[in-house]
């Protein structure tokens, strides 16, 4: 987590909060992912031998576990994480709102309007997306532990189609995630800047449409307005083409890794690998590698554009030690 983050988190006193709901939340992954690999090689290996009897028992018994892991899943969602989320926009609005009301008028001046209405709005959901949100810190937390577990047991199960398979995910991630993602944070931060600006000059527009009319001013707000408005798109566009390229790269690495496994698992039948249901436990465990990686990837982009938000949120609380 990025130290900024976390200080604002002990800040609001809700460290503790949010590490319970992360521990509550972190196992879901890596159980679904053995429920699904230990009910496909079951059912493969009941289809090989003909052993229908014995398929809807072991159907009725994957089907309740997936139930109920599903029905924790979604009361850690819905009840403990959800609060947690609400509580957590309580407090931050809640401490900068008190900011602004403990500073002097001149200290006020230091920040336009449009950058004080951004940082209460966007900026704060930007730091709670960067916690809470779908796809940003939460949920590469989890996908770490699914990635680092579903290792540990292609491991067990074949140590050397897990070299195969690591050797092209640790390729192609450096790529994504290191060469690739590393830039887009600062174009988002400077959409972020360019959309407070195009908010201040809403000010003028709403407040003083008359006066602008009057002195013939509507010329030089509109393209003022404007030169914000392109300079948003333009920064947008640059974070989302390299949003693309990073998407290219995790697809194709996905499949010349599923590819290179069954190529490699096939030689091996008979030695290392007992049949064809085992070397498909062996790609189901991989696929949850390959899947809590591109997860990873796509939370660090993500987190690297909440991330602009929360640089702005914790400039304003740290500097006046709010």
């Amino acid at each position: 987590m990025n130290r900024k983050v976390a200080g604002i988190l002990k800040e609001l006193g809700l460290w503790r909060v949010f590490i319970i709901v992360l521990i509550l939340r972190s196992p879901f992954e890596f159980l679904n992912a053995i429920l699904g690999a230990n009910m496909l090689e079951s059912f493969l290996r009941l289809a090989e031998t003909r052993n229908g009897d014995a398929l809807v028992p072991i159907f009725w018994r994957f089907l309740l576990c997936v139930i109920l892991l599903f029905a924790y899943n979604a009361i850690v969602w819905c009840t403990i994480s959800i609060k947690a989320d609400m509580l957590f926009h309580k407090r931050l609005r809640k401490r900068l709102l008190e900011s602004m009301l403990s500073r002097t008028k001149q200290e006020m001046e230091e920040y336009s309007v449009g950058d004080w209405i951004t940082r209460l709005n966007s900026d704060v959901d930007k730091t709670a997306d960067y916690l809470t949100a779908p796809i940003n810190f939460m949920h590469a937390v989890i996908a770490g532990l699914n990635l680092i577990l579903s290792s540990v047991v292609l491991i067990v199960l074949n140590t050397r189609l897990f070299i195969v398979a690591i050797l092209i995910m640790a390729v192609f991630f450096y790529l994504s995630a290191v060469v690739i993602i590393k830039k887009i944070p600062a174009h988002r931060k400077k959409a972020q800047e360019a959309y407070a600006e195009y908010t201040n000059w809403m000010e003028p527009i709403a407040l003083s449409g008359a006066a602008i009319r009057i002195y013939e001013g509507q010329e030089i707000v509109m393209n003022r307005v404007e030169e914000a408005s392109n300079r948003i798109l333009r920064e947008n566009v640059k974070a989302h083409r390299l949003t693309a390229w990073s998407a290219v790269v995790n697809i194709f690495s996905g499949n010349v890794g599923y590819l290179l496994l069954l190529l490699v698992g096939n030689c091996m039948m008979g030695s290392g690998i007992r049949d064809f249901a085992q070397l498909s436990k062996i790609t189901q465990y991989r696929a949850e590698m390959m899947r809590s990686v591109m997860c990873v990837n796509n939370c660090m982009n993500n987190m690297r554009t909440n991330l602009t938000g929360a640089e702005r949120v914790e400039e304003v609380l740290n500097k006046y030690g709010i």
